[in-house]
């Protein structure tokens, strides 16, 4: 038995081996396929280096991936940032309007006390009167441009233009409804003052007369005396010979040759008062309202003496029956 058994161990290593010759000859397996050489790419070389012609294939292969990104960076979209949102600019408030100024007033302010009359002129009546440094609205103007329509206590009045200071009143139109011009008035005749009665029967051989008036204007007459609910004034004519005549001064006062209350006034055109009629005069008392009182009127020279009799008038205040009153002189 041990020996078959050497026996059959040596024919079983010599098939074992043939099986393995056998195995080792059979048909090979196919070979991989061919791995494309890439073409040498040029690379310039730096000076003072050689190049030896040849590149290395690990350098052309990342050189030719690098051209692959670049075709497909390319090739690709580029994505676009979004636009940046420009602010709007913020919205400014529209300038505010602006009230137009409004012009100043036309106004004048009277220079010194004078009469307010109906009408551009002095043959209009007096409806009022302005103290010194009053001032009045215009609404207009006469055609020549030497009188200032006004508005004096609500009514409609006409000044003068060379006794008032006129403001803003540039742009002031002509009036339209300037009243039309009173006819002018007749001249009055002065009537001679009453001679008083004597007392006692004058003797038959020695009659007496009273002594006759030494002053130049020897003849004075209150000839009417008008309701007027403005104020207080007087006016009238000085004559000479029963013609008027210029430049005479008149004053006035509480008492007989007492102080006078105004400075004189002249009658006549005169300086400040160029439309007065021919020997024409008027003062005025009391601008504002009437007063009752008992009122002196006489001429006097350029040194302020007496040079008439003196006239004599009474007004009545709020009865206003008698408060614009008319006292001519005359020289005879």
């Amino acid at each position: 038995m041990s020996n078959k058994k050497r026996f059959l161990s040596p024919l079983l290593w010599s098939t074992a081996a043939l099986a393995l010759v056998l195995v080792a000859c059979g048909p090979s397996a196919a070979p991989p396929p061919a791995t494309r050489t890439p073409m040498p790419t040029f690379t310039p070389s730096p000076e003072g280096q050689q190049s030896t012609g040849e590149t290395d294939t690990t350098t052309q292969t990342q050189q030719s991936g690098a051209q692959q990104n670049d075709t497909q960076q390319a090739t690709q979209p580029v994505a676009q940032e979004p636009p940046t949102d420009t602010p709007a600019p913020a919205p400014t408030d529209p300038p505010k309007a602006t009230d137009t100024p409004k012009p100043a007033p036309a106004e004048v302010v009277a220079n010194s006390q004078i009469n307010v009359r109906g009408g551009p002129g002095t043959n209009y009546a007096i409806v009022g009167a302005a103290a010194q440094g009053e001032r009045f609205p215009v609404t207009g103007k006469s055609p020549d441009g030497s009188w200032w329509q006004i508005t004096i206590n609500g009514q409609t009045g006409w000044v003068f233009g060379q006794l008032v200071n006129a403001e803003n009143t540039a742009a002031v139109a002509i009036a339209q409804n300037i009243p039309t011009a009173p006819p002018p008035p007749p001249t009055p005749i002065p009537q001679p003052t009453a001679v008083p009665q004597p007392t006692a029967a004058p003797q038959a051989a020695q009659p007496t007369q009273p002594p006759k008036s030494t002053y130049k204007f020897n003849v004075v007459v209150v000839s009417k005396c008008e309701p007027q609910a403005a104020g207080n004034w007087f006016e009238g004519t000085t004559y000479i010979g029963g013609q008027p005549q210029n430049g005479y001064k008149v004053v006035f006062s509480y008492a007989p040759d007492g102080p006078p209350i105004t400075d004189p006034v002249q009658s006549g055109p005169h300086q400040g008062y160029p439309g007065w009629r021919t020997g024409y005069y008027s003062h005025i008392i009391h601008a504002h309202g009437p007063e009752a009182g008992n009122w002196y009127v006489w001429v006097v020279d350029d040194a302020g003496q007496r040079i008439s009799d003196i006239g004599h008038w009474s007004s009545t205040g709020s009865d206003n029956t008698c408060n614009q009153a008319v006292v001519d002189f005359d020289s005879r």
